[in-house]
């Protein structure tokens, strides 16, 4: 029954990734074109302070689904309810400070783009964008905690997907209708925000035991406050880039970061789809004692994750120049061909995507506390290195700053998982990482010396995408089975486990 939701999960995460990808797409070249860059560069500047405010959720929804696997694995409904009725509590209270935080950013913030965008617009855009965090705390979060901890928060993942295609449709229409981006923004969040009543509904019907009106047990999640440093150093990590660029660089900048970031976070998205699916089942298995499966399931998460992450940035290289080329064609008001950047890129997100098996076995053993310190390292090399070398190299150095606090970041987490909780050499991760870096430059470099990839229009683009992706994948997965043909046998297993009989999957039990 695990394969069954896990495989359930990977799919809608990565129907989810596609739909957001299709998204990234549109829009930003819609406001570019039809509102100028400053004004996409605003909504993307103002969404990144938006997420540096989640801060306030505190640990509260990784927290509560680490306490809910056990209870359940017990089916002690008692204990489940008390722990979800704490997580409506906290999330009720983090909501009020929420708000407090987003009033306070629509005051403050436009005074940092003072002479680039209008006050009220700015004002506004804030109070508008932050209505879906609204949504989020007061209504979503007590659910995902509920539907993550029972594998099937691929619920919860459609049903965004339904909110974003109708928030998607809403823009466009909108936008090429040609009205007021204050308006446009309203209309739009509101059918984002529409996703909320399709989850009340579900958890309705399919949990009639579920109660979050019993009596709180905020003692089960007393991690919260180590789990909110991790968030914390997270915000900080992911978020404060796009603020120092507005703050130094300025909101044309900012475009031209977020035009490669959204390339890029696609691909990071698409990727991680596969441990968001495996992070549950992998917490499960942990509470339940089975130590020697959590070993099996992990080499082959990590054999195929390394694998799919060669796979997609090798790809990336070929082809992000001539994407952003296409993609900003006719925009004059920024620089957007920028072959430093997508290098840059490239490299932040191969050593971001290194620790992802480790990342996700130790959140779901919930070594929070022992790793928090660890985690606040990384984001004070992070934001130090960040603000010394944005003066000396702009954007660039931005970049180069999440390139040491991931490096040291990635090999702490993997040293941490390795030791700590498989108790295993890390010489195995180690020549899977360099085998899988080997096979990139093999598909790579022979495109790059001997093919001019210069599509002229989208179509031509994606054409050169369907075969770069069909020989980069046929070389990195020969490779990988010429390399470590044990380990390509097992994941050949899994994988016919996955799409075979019930039996069979019961026997896997993951």
């Amino acid at each position: 029954m695990r394969t069954k939701k896990a495989f359930y999960i990977m799919i809608s995460n990565l129907s989810y990734q596609l739909v957001y990808a299709l998204i990234g797409l549109i829009l930003p070249r819609l406001f570019i074109t039809v509102y100028g860059s400053a004004i996409n560069g605003l909504m993307l500047s103002i969404r990144q302070f938006l997420n540096f405010l989640n801060i306030v959720e505190s640990g509260i929804g990784l927290t509560s689904i680490t306490a809910l696997l056990k209870p359940m694995a017990a089916n002690d409904k008692e204990a489940a309810n008390g722990i979800l009725s704490a997580a409506k509590l906290l999330y009720l209270r983090a909501g009020y400070i929420l708000v407090s935080f987003i009033a306070l950013l629509a005051i403050i913030y436009p005074f940092l783009i003072a002479d680039q965008v209008s006050y009220q617009i700015a004002f506004f855009l804030v109070l508008i964008l932050g209505g879906n965090s609204f949504v989020d705390f007061f209504i979503i979060g007590k659910y995902k905690v509920l539907l993550t901890a029972d594998q099937r928060v691929y619920v919860l993942t459609n049903m965004q997907i339904i909110g974003l295609i109708a928030n998607l449709i809403s823009y466009v229409i909108l936008i090429k209708a040609g009205w007021d981006v204050l308006l446009v923004n309203g209309i739009a969040t509101c059918f984002l925000a529409s996703k909320s009543i399709l989850v009340l509904a579900y958890v309705k019907k399919h949990y009639p035991n579920v109660s979050f009106k019993e009596k709180p047990d905020t003692e089960a999640l007393a991690q919260r406050w180590d789990v909110f440093i991790h968030q914390i150093t997270g915000v900080i990590v992911f978020n404060t880039p796009v603020i120092i660029i507005t703050i130094f660089l300025g909101l044309k900048e900012v475009s031209v970061f977020t035009t490669y970031n959204m390339v890029f976070s696609a691909i990071t998205l698409l990727v991680t789809s596969f441990s968001s699916a495996l992070f549950a089942g992998i917490g499960d298995l942990l509470v339940r004692g089975e130590k020697n499966r959590v070993i099996e399931v992990y080499n082959i998460f990590e054999s195929v994750y390394y694998a799919l992450i060669a796979w997609a940035f090798t790809t990336a290289f070929l082809l992000i120049l001539p994407f952003i080329k296409i993609y900003t064609h006719g925009v004059s008001d920024a620089n957007y061909i920028r072959p430093e950047l997508a290098i840059l890129f490239i490299a932040v997100g191969v050593i971001s995507n290194i620790r992802v098996p480790a990342y996700t076995l130790v959140n779901s053993a919930g070594h929070f506390k022992e790793t928090k310190y660890r985690a606040l390292a990384e984001a004070i090399i992070n934001l130090l290195a960040s603000l010394i070398l944005v003066q000396m190299f702009g954007t660039e150095g931005v970049l180069f700053g999440s390139i040491c606090s991931y490096t040291f970041r990635t090999i702490d987490v993997l040293l941490y998982a390795s030791r700590n909780i498989l108790n295993a050499s890390l010489k195995p991760t180690i020549l899977k990482v360099m085998t899988n870096i080997f096979l990139s430059l093999v598909a790579a470099l022979p495109i790059q010396w001997l093919l001019n990839i210069d599509p002229k229009n989208l179509i031509e683009w994606f054409v050169y995408a369907i075969l770069l992706s069909i020989w980069n994948l046929i070389i990195i997965a020969v490779g990988n089975i010429l390399f470590d043909p044990k380990m390509s046998k097992s994941v050949l297993q899994r994988g016919r486990l996955v799409f075979g009989r019930k039996e069979a999957e019961e026997k896997l039990m993951l």
